[in-house]
C-alpha cells in the first residue's frame, strides 16, 4: 500500500511578513503626508481667493461710487497718500468716507445736499466691509479748476488671513466731476 504524500505547503516566513508590513507602512505614511500637504495647500488657496473676492467686490463698489463723485478730503491740489478718502457722490446725493483702520476697510455715509455739505460733514459710524486683515492706502489726486484737471483715486489693498499668505489688489478710478474741475 502506497501512502500518498501531499507536497509541503510553503508560506511566508515571519521575516518576509514583517518586511512587507514595514514597506507598506512607509508607503502609507508617504501617501498620507502628500495628501495632507495637498489639502493644506487647497485650504490656503481657498482662503486667499475668498479674501480677494471680498476685496474685489468692495473695490468695485468704491470705484462705482468714485466715478460719479467729487473728492472733498484729502482736498489738496497735489497727489496725496492717505488712509482714507471722503467724497460726495453726485448720483446718490451722499457723502462717503472710506478708511483703512485697525486692519479693516470701513465705510461711513450720510445723505447731504452738496459737495460743500459733504466737505463739512463728520462721518463717525463706520462699518467693516471686508474680511481678513487689510492694509493699504488711497492715492488721491483731486480735481482742480486752476489748472483744469480731473482727479483720480488709486486704491491699493494688501489682504492677509494670518501670517501664512497675503494678496495685493489695486484699482485706479478717474473721477467724472468735470463741473468741479471747470471743464
Amino acid at each position: 500500500m502506497k501512502i500518498l504524500r501531499q507536497p509541503a505547503l510553503r508560506g511566508f516566513t515571519l521575516i518576509e511578513v514583517v518586511v512587507s508590513l514595514f514597506i507598506f507602512s512607509i508607503m502609507m505614511v508617504v501617501v498620507s503626508q502628500v495628501f495632507a500637504s495637498a489639502f493644506s495647500g487647497y485650504r490656503s488657496t481657498r482662503a486667499i481667493q475668498r479674501d480677494i473676492d471680498n476685496a474685489q467686490y468692495s473695490l468695485n463698489i468704491i470705484a462705482k461710487e468714485l466715478r460719479t463723485s467729487s473728492v472733498v478730503n484729502p482736498a489738496s491740489g497735489a497727489l496725496v497718500n492717505s488712509s482714507f478718502v471722503q467724497f460726495f457722490d453726485h448720483s446718490q446725493g451722499k457723502c462717503f468716507r472710506y478708511r483703512i483702520s485697525g486692519g479693516n476697510l470701513q465705510v461711513a455715509s450720510a445723505t447731504v445736499a452738496d459737495v460743500a455739505a459733504c466737505s463739512g460733514a463728520t462721518l463717525n459710524t463706520f462699518t467693516n466691509i471686508t474680511t481678513g486683515v487689510i492694509n493699504g492706502s488711497f492715492r488721491v489726486t483731486p480735481s482742480t479748476s486752476a489748472p483744469a484737471h480731473v482727479g483720480k483715486v488709486t486704491v491699493s489693498l494688501d489682504i492677509s488671513e494670518g501670517s501664512t499668505h497675503h494678496a495685493r489688489i489695486q484699482t485706479t478710478v478717474s473721477l467724472r466731476d468735470f463741473g468741479m474741475s471747470g471743464l
